[in-house]
This record gives C-alpha cells, sequence and structure tokens, in this order.
C-alpha cells in the first residue's frame, strides 16, 4: 500500500481518536440509506401534535380485559408525540372521584368531556369494556371543547380474547388522526460562515443561519452545505423520535491547508446529539485518502 496507505491508516486512526473524545457514538457505517427529501414540508403544528390527551375507562359490569386503559395509554406515548394523561395522572387534578364520575356519566360524551376539561385534555379517549355474550371493546375520541365524540368503534371479542399491543394500535389508528402517529425530530444546523446554503437531501432549506428543521422520525437524513469558494461540507445523521440533532458545520477554502484541517475532520466533531433523546448516530465511510477533493460524510 505505501505511503498512501500509511497516512489512510493514520487519518483513520486520528478520526477514530477525535471521535472518543467527541463523544460521538462509534455506530459508523457505510450510509447506504436515503433521506426524506423535503419530509419537513408537510409535518403537523407542534401544539397539535402534542396536545393533550386523557384516556379513561369506563366499565359497564364487566371485568374482562384488566388494565386496557392502561395499556392504551402506553401505547399512545409510544407510538405517538401526543402529551397522554393516564388515569393515574388525571386522579391528580380531578381528585379520588374520578373512577365515580366517569361511571355517573354512563358514557354520556357531554358529561366525559368535562372531566376531559378539568384535567387539562383536548380530548378524551374513552374506553368502554362491556357484555353482551362476547366482550364489547369501545373507543371513542371525544373532543372536550365540543362535548361530543368525534370518532367512535366498537369490537365484539371472544370472552376469553386478550387483544395484543398489535391489535391494540390497530383500533387506535381507526380512532386517532393519521398525523398523531408521525413522530418527529429536530436538526439544527449551524456553520462557521453566514449565507451557505443548507439543503436536506436535494431540497434547499434556506441559507445560514436558518431556523432548526423539524422532519419525520425515525430516518437518517443527508445535509448537505455549499458556498462559492468553499468546500461542501455533508453529513447523515439518524434521528430519533422527539431527538434534537446539532450538525455544526465547518466549510474550509477550497485548496491549501494540512489534511488535519479538512472539512471531514471538523465534521466529526460538528454532529452533535442533543436533549439526551434516544441514539442518533454520524455514519461515515473511511475519510478520502487523497486530501483535496469534495468528499462526503454519509
Amino acid at each position: 500500500m505505501g505511503r498512501d496507505g500509511a497516512a489512510s491508516r493514520a487519518i483513520a486512526a486520528t478520526i477514530a481518536a477525535l471521535v472518543a473524545i467527541a463523544g460521538v457514538p462509534a455506530a459508523w457505517a457505510d450510509g447506504g440509506g436515503k433521506g426524506k427529501p423535503g419530509a419537513g414540508a408537510a409535518s403537523p403544528d407542534d401544539a397539535e401534535a402534542r396536545r393533550k390527551v386523557a384516556v379513561l375507562e369506563y366499565r359497564a359490569g364487566s371485568t374482562a380485559l384488566p388494565g386496557l386503559d392502561r395499556r392504551i395509554a402506553g401505547l399512545l406515548k409510544q407510538q405517538t408525540s401526543l402529551t397522554v394523561i393516564d388515569a393515574d395522572e388525571a386522579r391528580k387534578d380531578y381528585g379520588a372521584r374520578l373512577d365515580a364520575a366517569v361511571v355517573d356519566c354512563g358514557g354520556e360524551p357531554a358529561c366525559i368531556a368535562k372531566i376531559g376539561a378539568k384535567v387539562g385534555a383536548r380530548e378524551v379517549v374513552l374506553v368502554g369494556v362491556s357484555e353482551f355474550g362476547d366482550v364489547i371493546l369501545t373507543l371513542q375520541r371525544i373532543d372536550v371543547r365540543r362535548g361530543k365524540v368525534a370518532v367512535r368503534i366498537a369490537e365484539a371479542l371472544a370472552e376469553d380474547a386478550s387483544p395484543d399491543d398489535a391489535a391494540l394500535v390497530g383500533y387506535l389508528r381507526r380512532v386517532m388522526p393519521e398525523n398523531d402517529f408521525l413522530r418527529f425530530g429536530t436538526i439544527k444546523v449551524t456553520a462557521n460562515l453566514a449565507g451557505a446554503q443548507v439543503f436536506l437531501g436535494k431540497d434547499p432549506k434556506g441559507k445560514t443561519p436558518i431556523a432548526p428543521l423539524r422532519v419525520h422520525a425515525p430516518a437518517t437524513y443527508q445535509i448537505r452545505l455549499t458556498k462559492d469558494g468553499y468546500v461542501p461540507f455533508t453529513a447523515r445523521v439518524q434521528v430519533p423520535p422527539d431527538g434534537d440533532i446539532e450538525v455544526d458545520a465547518r466549510l474550509t477554502r477550497e485548496g491549501g491547508g494540512a489534511w488535519y484541517t479538512r472539512w471531514w475532520v471538523a465534521a466529526i466533531a460538528g454532529v452533535v446529539i442533543a436533549g439526551g433523546v434516544g441514539a442518533g448516530y454520524l455514519l461515515t465511510r473511511e475519510p478520502p485518502t487523497a486530501v483535496p477533493g469534495t468528499g462526503t460524510i454519509d
């Protein structure tokens, strides 16, 4: 391999050391996956995606499907970005009479909506369990402000049935808006230069300084910054649900300079996982052996 091979190994070792110092997770790959260009364009408003939804349970003399409301609340927390209020949290605001109040309502939407308003919810998912030979499971999404049912479904289950999580998520997808199951994260791009064009995949998103980019998650995205007279900066990042990824791009002038000033060295320390949410990774190939050029971190 000669001098070029030795230089390549030395460069790779130096970058590995920089990764350890910078605290970037050691999950390196070839980055073959594609990002989702323009994914942030159709994202719903943050307030809507994180609105408060209370999950309450009404039983009409049935002991079937115990703890079902807790399971459904847990699945909504896992599968959506909603602020979910389970029965235990609702009792803190409403008081010990919560269960009795739900029973007194008898499933009547306007009455349930008043309970939802008292616990600060915009919507209530009312889980109903009753028995008429089969076990009847009902799910109602109640609009608290209007006091009316937005969506209602009913399922007849065998007496000994125990729907798994996949089945419950299927029911919830029929009750909740489709957008609720779209998760999002944020990519915050900063640079050492003003006026650099920022691309998310192939889509231009503006010039630095630029507002944070809200994107679908989990997903992998390519971030590219360009400016005339400078070597383009390219990174590929994985965004976890509700995660904040910081990309600090360092663009260098074309030509000249030692190898350790190159863009691909600065880029190693340029992707930071913020907020302590999940795992995000900088995915990279081995850096180029020839210092000049427009190599990428992908």
